[in-house]
């Protein structure tokens, strides 16, 4: 279908009228018949009352309502344009909005990987992050509030799909001098038992994926601390441990160089502790382009990054 056939032609008309000021010339540039070029003027005169060329000089003029008409009708054409160009772009997710819950004390380590390289391959996708607790994002991934949510990987559900980024190891962190040199293992463990039963201890909330994998890992090796504090936040946790209010146990990736610096910290094996880095997408409805191609930019980055770490 062509659109605006008319306005379009009606610009090289009066366009011509304005450079060449004669209609028989108008006529010959456009390849049409001059009376075809009188009646589509005399058109437009007639739907607007107005006259559009001042017919008294010679050359021809475009009278001033003319002027404006001319500048309208090419507005009126390249905004038409614009939007055309754009409403393709939105039918092939080029444009748009990519939703993302993630969480927080993860985003200082996985979005500056993901988001810049994200933004130069689609500049006009724009990304809105939400941080809240898993389970509340779990749930917005599902009923469609998030397009992705990037977290631990938390217990399976039927209606979401995951695709691992990484997998990464935990970290028991204690305020500084809870341990002497002689107690500091130097090496991963296994069983965190010895360092911590009696200690005061900092826990998440049992919204979060990963304190969920720290309760099933407590009850495994039987370590009971003695629980202070429960937050919705690994970063608040790690920062309380910080100053001194007690241990816990946070993910490797999240240890910032500053918490490492003023912290004890001991690894915990990967046989005994692990947990999984995925993108959460619900499985009930199909993925944006955009979603699909942030998942495969993910995957590319993160190995990558393992591949340079190797």
């Amino acid at each position: 279908m062509k659109v605006l056939t008319h306005e379009k032609q009606m610009i090289q008309v009066l366009e011509a009228v304005s450079k060449y000021g004669n209609i028989s010339v108008v006529a010959q540039q456009l390849f049409m018949t001059q009376p075809t070029v009188s009646k589509l003027i005399r058109n437009q005169e007639r739907q607007y009352g107005v006259d559009l060329i001042d017919r008294t000089q010679h050359p021809l003029k475009l009278t001033y309502a003319g002027d404006y008409y001319l500048t309208q009708i090419k507005q009126l054409v390249q905004s038409y344009q614009v939007m055309s160009h754009e409403m393709s772009q939105f039918a092939d997710n080029q444009i748009g909005y990519l939703t993302i819950g993630v969480n927080p004390s993860l985003a200082q380590f996985v979005l500056p990987l993901l988001l810049p390289s994200f933004h130069r391959r689609f500049p006009q996708i724009k990304i809105r992050l939400i941080e809240q607790s898993s389970a509340e994002m779990e749930g917005a991934v599902i009923s469609q509030k998030l397009d992705l949510y990037i977290g631990i990987t938390p217990t399976y559900s039927p209606q979401l799909g995951y695709q691992r980024l990484y997998t990464d190891n935990g970290t028991l962190i204690l305020p500084t001098a809870s341990l002497s040199p002689e107690e500091l293992p130097t090496e991963p463990v296994a069983d965190i038992s010895p360092l911590v039963n009696g200690r005061d201890f900092i826990i998440e909330t049992d919204t979060s994926g990963f304190q969920r994998l720290v309760n099933s890992y407590l009850t495994k090796y039987q370590v009971t601390p003695n629980i202070v504090l429960r937050t919705a936040n690994i970063d608040t946790a790690a920062n309380l441990t910080v100053g001194g209010l007690g241990a816990t146990l946070i993910p490797t990736s999240a240890l910032t160089p500053l918490i490492r610096q003023r912290v004890q910290m001991v690894n915990l094996s990967p046989t005994a502790f692990q947990c999984d880095i995925s993108i959460a997408y619900s499985t009930q409805h199909p993925r944006s382009n955009q979603a699909q191609e942030f998942i495969k930019l993910a995957q590319n980055e993160f190995r990558s990054s393992t591949e340079k770490r190797d």
